[in-house]
């Protein structure tokens, strides 16, 4: 297995351990918050914060500086006291930016609340926020750490060590309802300092205790972390334009954050309906269903091949970096079109497989958010890696056009929204909101893509390849919502009957089903496209599992590999 495939085979695996434990976490947050009302929107508005700034960190700043400087500097002769000084400059400026916004809680905090809020609901979400801050700071070690263990091709804990964190979270929530119970329509006089401290104190810990694990591998690997003073020989000075160009990305990303936050949050107030319009807490639990696949494999390809692609960038071996981002790009779509296809056919569903612990009417505001932001699954996976690929040019401009005019297009909307949809539906235009801006920007992404490497980007082959996938897709759609809609009606699956353990299981069903229908159906086109990526993956996957040594397996494959051999002759 190639060094590519076997780190992003581990980190998907920790992804998907995180993301199950994340789920289990969601699961108890809603049991124990609900997801209406405004101790769920206001505990959702407090940990948006950190997450906000964690994002912009990991997205921006420190992938577009840190990371390329720490490839270059495992080669250098004092690598040691380089590392030692990037590190003890990150945690000066993580601490530096995590003591700011705990000292300006309130102000922050009202920049991600509408002005419907009362002065005692500000209390409320400004005490989440305080307990939530410290966050950024281990969330920015956490990203360091976990970069310099990735250059050194050590992905393992840095995989798995956010399972910890959820795991410290659902210990609080345990406590929190074993003690208390559902407080989802509990006046804002039941929420004092200990039970605040068992919901967002927990998931502070947790967070902090994913970061410090990072240590472990690092004194594993022979590196000893030691304070070190100073910036002068760490090669910043070459990064100061991408610095420049990332901080433009950081301000444009957290104006429509506060946005998509300020509006959510204000809509259940301004139609006078805390627990029948979908707020912040409806958006939240979406986000987290959907961002599901995303960070389990785009986010897990893009680690995998962000050093990789410095490293032959660093030598000059541009065409080398060009195919590995375009097979990386190709074999995302794949995945990220499947998914998008059957979880657009399956939104209701699946919240209730997701969050079994609220009522159906609560999965009705969650499922319309879902799909609007299904939509966009492949397009943020195609930004994401397109975005990899210019930073490790030290190129910061580039990225800050594609998210110029994503988030352009995105505040236009949400604008718009805010001034012109109606209450009961701005939730949700939010997430349409995110998957249009995406899909319009596509177009300059791939104009820009192709000046950076040419025609070593092969955007012909690659055009190509995503009109069968998007093809596949729609008629991946078709099977699984037939396959859907036609069990729900047998089996009499509806918004009033949604809750319970049996009503759970039935979805279960559907989804499973759903699922199985939309992958015959995506197989099925993509073979009888030719579609050469795709065949690949399942010769690899099915020699991997040995399923090879079955006559039938065994034939299949050949025919796949004889059919792709005769489509690549044809072409040339």
């Amino acid at each position: 297995m190639s060094s590519v495939g076997r780190n992003s085979l581990i980190m998907a695996s920790g992804t998907l351990a995180s993301r199950l434990t994340g789920m289990i976490r969601s699961i108890l947050l809603a049991a124990a918050l609900g997801t209406t009302g405004i101790a769920a929107n206001a505990y959702q508005t407090g940990s948006t914060v950190p997450q906000v700034v964690y994002t912009l960190i990991s997205g921006g700043l420190f992938n577009a500086i840190l990371v390329p400087q720490i490839v270059r500097t495992l080669k250098s002769e004092n690598s040691k006291e380089q590392l030692d000084k990037l590190v003890t400059l990150s945690m000066v400026i993580l601490l530096g930016m995590t003591a700011a916004i705990m000292a300006s809680t309130h102000l922050i905090t009202s920049l991600f609340l509408s002005s419907e809020w009362t002065g005692p609901q500000r209390a409320l979400a400004n005490a989440f926020t305080l307990w939530c801050t410290p966050q950024i700071f281990f969330y920015g070690l956490y990203t360091v750490l976990g970069q310099i263990l990735a250059a050194k091709d050590k992905f393992g804990m840095y995989a798995w060590s956010s399972v910890a964190a959820n795991v410290v979270s659902c210990a609080g929530f345990i406590a929190f309802l074993v003690i208390f119970g559902n407080a989802s329509r509990q006046p804002l006089e039941f929420w004092t300092a200990d039970k605040i401290t068992l919901t967002a104190g927990a998931w502070t810990a947790g967070v902090a205790l994913q970061a410090l694990l990072l240590f472990i591998p690092l004194l594993r690997s022979g590196y000893r972390f030691s304070f070190a003073w100073g910036v002068r020989g760490i090669g910043l000075r070459s990064m100061g334009s991408v610095a420049v160009w990332s901080l433009g990305i950081t301000i444009m990303i957290q104006i429509t954050s506060i946005l998509i936050t300020r509006i959510a949050s204000g809509a259940p107030l301004a139609a006078g309906d805390l627990y029948g319009v979908a707020g912040n807490g409806s958006y939240q639990n979406a986000m987290t269903i959907y961002i599901l696949p995303y960070s389990l494999f785009a986010v897990s390809i893009a680690t995998a091949i962000f050093p990789r692609m410095s490293h032959h960038i660093s030598e000059d071996r541009t065409d080398t970096a060009a195919h590995i981002l375009s097979t990386a790009m190709i074999s995302s779509s794949l995945i990220m079109c499947f998914f998008t296809s059957v979880m657009l056919a399956i939104s209701f569903p699946l919240t209730a497989v997701f969050l079994p612990s609220i009522d159906g009417y609560q999965m009705s505001l969650i499922s319309p958010i879902l799909f609007a932001l299904t939509l966009c699954l492949p397009f943020t996976s195609l930004v994401l890696l397109a975005q990899r690929s210019f930073y490790a040019f030290e190129d910061g401009k580039s990225p800050f056009i594609i998210a110029a005019v994503q988030s352009g297009i995105q505040f236009l909307i949400q604008i718009a929204t805010w001034l012109w949809v109606p209450p009961q539906h701005q939730t949700a235009m939010l997430g349409y909101a995110v998957s249009i801006s995406y899909m319009m920007c596509l177009p300059v992404l791939l104009v820009m893509l192709y000046k950076r490497f040419g025609t070593a980007f092969h955007i012909g082959h690659f055009t190509v390849t995503h009109i069968k996938i998007a093809l596949a897709s729609c008629i991946t759609f078709l099977a699984a919502w037939m396959t859907s809609h036609g069990l729900s009606k047998v089996l009499r699956f509806t918004v009033e009957s949604a809750h319970g353990k049996t009503a759970w299981l039935i979805a279960v069903l559907i989804c499973l089903a759903s699922t199985v229908a939309g992958a015959l159906a995506f197989s099925l086109i993509l073979l009888l496209t030719r579609t050469p990526e795709f065949s690949d993956n399942v010769a690899t996957v099915a020699r991997r599992l040995r399923l090879d040594r079955y006559p039938v397996v065994s034939r299949i494959l050949e025919r796949l590999s004889s059919s792709q051999s005769s489509n690549s002759s044809s072409t040339k």
